[in-house]
């Protein structure tokens, strides 16, 4: 924003009511925003009906209560997720992703600290294959798990986090290969949260003898936020005050509720034992302390 200072008066009154901030409930020098904020996020599939992804509900149902004015439009063609964080970084395109959160993430953007899916992505249920459940159902505690190999992303936040727990992880950078390693034998357990495990099943249960562990759940403090672009923060201040006025009125979780409650209940987590992994990666300021954006256990019915 250009600053034309007619005196020195005017130029210490500007220096007090600018303020820089490095996260969106930090203090930053905010520009006026435009009247209506365009607001861009990464298309998803190309066959998906995005009406009922639930993320992409909750970003719209915040900025309606935000008071703003804005325009809604998926990108224009499918990137990879490292071209999307790319592109909102530069502030070249997409200008909102909700993605899991880490130190780096944090660093080349802006988080807005609300865990949406209450921290349902790190709940990790996991796949094996038929022949060889008669051995994993016997796996029943954390040092059980060291004689596994476990299969993930090459790159995913959830590999590094396995790691950090001293396990053993072999990776790919093709999700497909990863059923396949499974299926033949180079890793015993492929985890994946409860938000997916049902579909995913549903996908690839013809093509391998897929199973999921029926005794055993891992989990792991993993909050998926909505990112933006750190010199641009208006859409990120109109989506936290839209998302404060849900929260307040409970709105935020009426839809949680009823887009994630079968998967909540499918997973019948009480019939598991649950390990709980530490997650060295979460950022110094993930707000572990407040109760209210976590799903408990004990909260389930």
């Amino acid at each position: 924003m250009q600053k034309v200072v007619f005196t020195l008066t005017l130029l210490f009154l500007t220096n007090i009511c600018s303020a820089n901030v490095k996260t969106i409930n930090a203090k930053k020098a905010v520009a006026i925003p435009p009247e209506t904020l365009r607001v861009i996020y990464p298309k998803t599939l190309p066959n998906l009906d995005e009406s009922l992804l639930y993320p992409l509900i909750l970003l719209r149902t915040a900025l309606e209560r935000s008071g703003y004015n804005f325009t809604l439009t998926p990108s224009p063609r499918l990137l990879g997720q490292n071209r999307v964080l790319r592109e909102i970084a530069t502030g070249t395109g997409i200008n909102v992703y909700w993605s899991m959160t880490n130190t780096e993430r944090e660093k080349m953007l802006l988080p807005l600290r609300i865990p949406i899916f209450k921290g349902l992505f790190g709940w990790r249920l996991m796949f094996t294959t038929k022949r060889q459940l008669p051995y994993l159902s016997q796996i029943k505690t954390y040092d059980d798990l060291k004689n596994i190999i476990f299969i993930q992303g090459q790159h995913w936040p959830d590999t590094d986090i396995l790691k950090g727990n001293n396990l053993t992880v072999a990776t790919s950078q093709d999700f497909e290969s990863l059923f396949v390693m499974l299926d033949k034998g180079r890793g015993q357990l492929f985890p994946r949260s409860i938000l997916e495990i049902e579909e995913e099943k549903a996908n690839f249960e013809k093509k391998i003898d897929l199973v999921v562990l029926p005794q055993l759940m891992l989990k792991y403090k993993s909050p998926i936020y909505f990112f933006f672009n750190k010199d641009k923060p208006e859409i990120a201040k109109a989506v936290n005050e839209g998302l404060k006025v849900m929260r307040k009125n409970g709105e935020f979780d009426e839809l949680f509720f009823k887009y994630n409650r079968d998967f909540i209940k499918n997973a019948h987590v009480h019939d598991k034992i649950i390990i709980e992994l530490n997650n060295n990666e979460l950022p110094r300021l993930t707000p572990v302390e407040d109760k209210s954006l976590w799903l408990s256990i004990d909260k389930v019915p």
